[in-house]
């Protein structure tokens, strides 16, 4: 068996360069679910969505930086750990990312709603976390994960480069993943662009497509705009008297006829 090849030197600078990314991605992504925990009262099924991809990235990210702040010489069972988490929620993040834009393609142009979108949030949940779970546990039981040498990666652990077949699982822990979200979420979006471009609108709807998903279709920013619409009908109130009583009616013209001054039963004499 031949010796393992020496390590990829990594410089300060590029060490530097990650750790600053994941920071900036964890407090983006943490940034994301305090908001979500704050005010419950903008919950959408959109944000749930953008919710399990900020928890996905910031698995992600903490996995990231203890690989590089670490900075692994050799095979260890939190190589291993670390090259699992970041696997998983690597994998995890690609999947929720065209989850993201399918429900909005099926919102904005198929015009799905109600139950149907409740059993595709289900179905999310299914494949997006599922799919990389059990390619997660699948590596690691075969021990698949380990040690790199930094060759494919900056630093972390991922595929152990021993491996026989070490290219077909970085395609499935999460290149294949990873090229198949560049071509599905490409043409999704044109797919909602042909849509907008149809109703003549074109280029300027492009704030109108986010209204819809982050305004319109939360319940409770629905409810305050109508409140708010409500009382800009209703700022004038009636006209009352200085007691706070209604106004009796006026007198009636010196003109006016006894039959109009009469009760509804009173008949004209002949």
């Amino acid at each position: 068996m031949q010796p393992s090849p020496p390590p990829t030197e990594l410089v300060p600078s590029e060490r530097a360069v990650v750790l600053l990314s994941c920071v900036l991605s964890a407090l983006g992504s943490g940034l994301l679910v305090a908001t979500h925990a704050l005010w419950p009262d903008l919950r959408s099924r959109a944000r749930r969505l953008l919710l399990f991809l900020s928890l996905a990235d910031l698995l992600s990210a903490a996995s990231y930086f203890y690989g590089v702040l670490q900075d692994f010489a050799g095979p260890s069972w939190d190589c291993v750990l670390q090259g699992a988490l970041s696997t998983f929620a690597n994998t995890s993040s690609f999947f929720w990312t065209v989850a993201i834009a399918l429900y909005l393609y099926l919102s904005i142009v198929r015009a799905a709603r109600g139950p149907r979108t409740d059993r595709l949030l289900w179905a999310f949940h299914v494949v997006s976390w599922g799919v990389p779970l059990v390619i997660t546990v699948a590596a690691v039981a075969l021990k698949k994960i380990g040690y790199d040498a930094s060759d494919v990666s900056v630093g972390w652990c991922w595929i152990d480069l021993e491996a026989k077949d070490h290219v077909l699982w970085m395609l499935l822990t999460g290149k294949l993943w990873e090229m198949l979200a560049y071509v599905l979420l490409p043409l999704l979006y044109l797919l909602v662009r042909k849509h907008i471009n149809r109703a003549g609108i074109g280029n300027t709807f492009q704030g109108g497509a986010n209204c819809i998903m982050f305004v319109l279709c939360t319940r409770a920013v629905r409810t305050r705009l109508f409140s708010l619409c409500c009382c800009c009908c209703s700022s004038q109130p009636p006209t009352k008297s200085p007691a706070g009583t209604p106004k009796a009616p006026a007198p009636s013209k010196p003109g006016e006829s006894q039959e109009s001054q009469g009760t509804p039963g009173d008949l004209p004499s002949t």
